[in-house]
């Protein structure tokens, strides 16, 4: 599926990265300006005893936190281009998996996923790779659960200080807090729609998590195993999130191509994908470019 977007950079970090207080986290919906832009306001809360908000510029499609008294409210454009990509990202048809956008325009989307893992470390090669392959510092979205990072924190914060060191440059994504997974029951009964699943809580105590230690939520979406169904595809997009899914999950075969989001996982849970990966940085990988928005990308 085609629309005319121009290109888009989505990657913002508005607050120091030390720990921050936050109360009274909730999702609204409303539209103002701020700084002499036009922007939506997805959530009202409260840091450090300031209240905040955080906002979504409609041209760029920044997120950003801004203090609750500087905006003033607006009426709602539904023809700006935040609004018209929101409303194409959770149009039908609901496929079972790998729903959302999966090819962005030129160039190569390198996405990473965290999810929950009992195993030490994680994938220090992949992004050390990154570095030494492409042009620093390389764009990189890392698609995080929040029960990865409590489990993890020494590797959260070497990633950190990549993009710290101008390594790498992150986009924090969304995959839930809790990542539900159970090994032997079948997709529709497993992941986000497993029985047990608190799903919009699961999104917003992620956002919370990645405030809290300084940065700022982007965007962006991916359902843990890919798995959604046409209520937690419009969920998502009700929170003002956008769904990404992928056409080059390398460790189960699928080949990049231009414009293709890569999937890899950084948690060791999948390292054949990462060792494809890095085959690739060696051989001949034509750029890396951040999730971004061109004038053409597929669902």
């Amino acid at each position: 599926m085609k629309s005319k977007f121009k290109y888009f950079l989505l990657t913002l970090w508005t607050l120091s990265l030390s720990a921050h207080n936050l109360q009274n986290y909730k999702a609204v919906n409303y539209c103002g300006t701020y700084d002499n832009k036009n922007i939506t306001v997805i959530r009202d809360f409260i840091i450090d005893g300031n209240k905040s908000l955080l906002v979504v510029d409609n041209n760029s499609l920044q997120t950003k936190i801004i203090p609750k008294t500087r905006i003033t409210k607006t009426e709602c454009d539904n023809n700006s281009e935040y609004k018209k990509f929101l409303k194409l990202s959770h149009l039908p048809p609901y496929p079972l998996q790998n729903d959302g956008i999966t090819n962005i325009g030129n160039g190569i989307h390198i996405t990473t996923d965290m999810c929950p893992s009992s195993k030490k470390g994680y994938e220090q090669r992949l992004y050390i790779g990154l570095a030494k392959y492409l042009k620093r510092p390389v764009p990189v979205t890392i698609f995080v659960s929040g029960r990865w990072i409590k489990k993890h924190p020494k590797a959260f914060d070497e990633l950190l200080d990549m993009q710290k060191d101008g390594n790498l440059s992150i986009t924090w994504g969304n995959h839930t807090y809790r990542h539900i997974y159970h090994p032997h029951k079948s997709l529709k009964q497993n992941f986000v729609l497993s029985p047990e699943e608190r799903f919009i809580p699961d999104i917003l105590d992620l956002e919370k998590l990645l405030i809290s230690k300084g940065l700022t939520p982007s965007l962006f979406f991916r359902f843990p195993g890919l798995v959604s169904d046409k209520k937690t595809i419009e969920e998502v997009a009700k929170l003002g999130l956008i769904t990404i899914g992928s056409d080059a999950w390398l460790a189960k075969g699928q080949k990049p191509k231009n414009g293709s989001i890569i999937l890899v996982h950084g948690n060791k849970n999948e390292p054949k994908g990462v060792d494809i990966l890095l085959k690739l940085l060696k051989i001949n990988f034509p750029y890396a470019t951040s999730i971004a928005f061109h004038k053409n990308h597929n669902r």
